[in-house]
């Protein structure tokens, strides 16, 4: 049996990708997730605690510190299991967690960068997207959006999401293109940030095509109604919006060297890439795209994540670590 531990209470990134991996791993085995601030079956502390005690073989599956420092107490109180910890950050581990991660079985990490940066052995696994769920759907519409053309940013409104360096991109375009529009969609962690944006907006003449967007569930809406995504991040442990934006066939412009981006888009094939915090050379590939100059096949976008990075290949390569 298999237990991925969820101590968070947002839904982030390492939230979605447990949500994706969970029902595929039910395919083939028994999955639960042990926790709080999760879509996903659950097991209880009775159960679990009566797992880690039978001769049933079991997996824990750890993603943040608390989670991996609950599973050490399990196994200093005499409980028999694997232990599996995923680095989801990009960022070099300090001590504290370097001392974590050796504790576990087996590490995962989610790119080729983030494997050659952790000072110890691991196994890179990158995540998955649900190919059936994302997919290329016809267009729709968002209420009270009243552009026809629309450019979606997924994420938390903060600095290092580069939701300014989009708005500075665009701030020349989209006065001249009313029938585009830009949205934010993601909870406000810095206020100032977006009072940033939004000032810019106003001075430029464009604040009716400026929309935030609170965090949702329905993120599949989202993408049904966008004709492109940016993806401004100055780091990122992974990037599963660019997965799913290219698994629904979407034009997906993302930092270089950032995450899995370099690895995934072949930039002017099937999307684009630009420096982190250079709003000319983001602002050069949408006037492109908002211009109609650039053109890239739906199917040919999606193909890249239907033949690489499709959740059924994640869990496939997890279940081999299983053992």
């Amino acid at each position: 049996m298999i237990v991925h531990i969820h101590f968070h209470s947002n839904k982030t990134g390492v939230t979605r990708s447990v949500e994706n991996i969970i029902p595929v791993l039910n395919r083939y085995t028994v999955a639960r997730v042990f926790g709080y601030g999760i879509d996903a079956p659950k097991i209880s502390l009775l159960q679990l605690i009566k797992l880690i005690y039978s001769p049933v073989k079991s997996v824990i599956h750890t993603h943040r510190n608390n989670e991996i420092i609950f599973a050490l107490l399990m196994r200093m109180l005499g409980g028999k299991f694997r232990l599996v910890f995923t680095r989801h950050a990009e960022s070099k581990p300090l001590g504290f967690t370097y001392w974590l991660m050796r504790k576990a079985d087996n590490v995962v990490s989610l790119s080729t960068s983030m494997s050659k940066a952790l000072n110890c052995r691991n196994t890179m696994i990158p995540h998955g997207v649900n190919t059936d769920l994302f997919n290329i759907h016809e267009k729709t519409t968002i209420a009270g959006i009243g552009q026809d053309k629309l450019i979606n940013v997924i994420g938390r409104i903060r600095e290092a999401k580069g939701q300014l360096v989009v708005m500075k991109a665009l701030a020349g375009l989209l006065g001249n293109h009313p029938e585009w529009g830009l949205a934010f969609i993601g909870k406000v962690d810095e206020t100032g940030y977006a009072d940033k944006i939004i000032s810019m907006a106003a001075e430029m003449g464009i604040s009716s095509q400026l929309h935030f967007l609170p965090e949702t569930d329905d993120i599949l809406g989202f993408y049904r109604a966008t004709d492109a995504v940016v993806i401004a991040s100055v780091s990122e442990g992974f990037s599963l919006v660019c997965l799913e934006a290219m698994a629904c066939g979407l034009l997906t412009i993302a930092t270089e060297s950032v995450g899995i981006h370099s690895e995934v888009i072949r930039h002017g094939e099937n999307g684009f890439l630009f420096p982190v915090n250079d709003h000319e050379s983001l602002g050069h590939i949408l006037s492109d795209i908002i211009s109609g100059k650039i053109i890239i096949d739906k199917g040919k976008i999606r193909q890249t994540i239907v033949d690489g990075w499709s959740v059924e290949k994640n869990v496939k390569e997890l279940l081999k670590l299983y053992g």
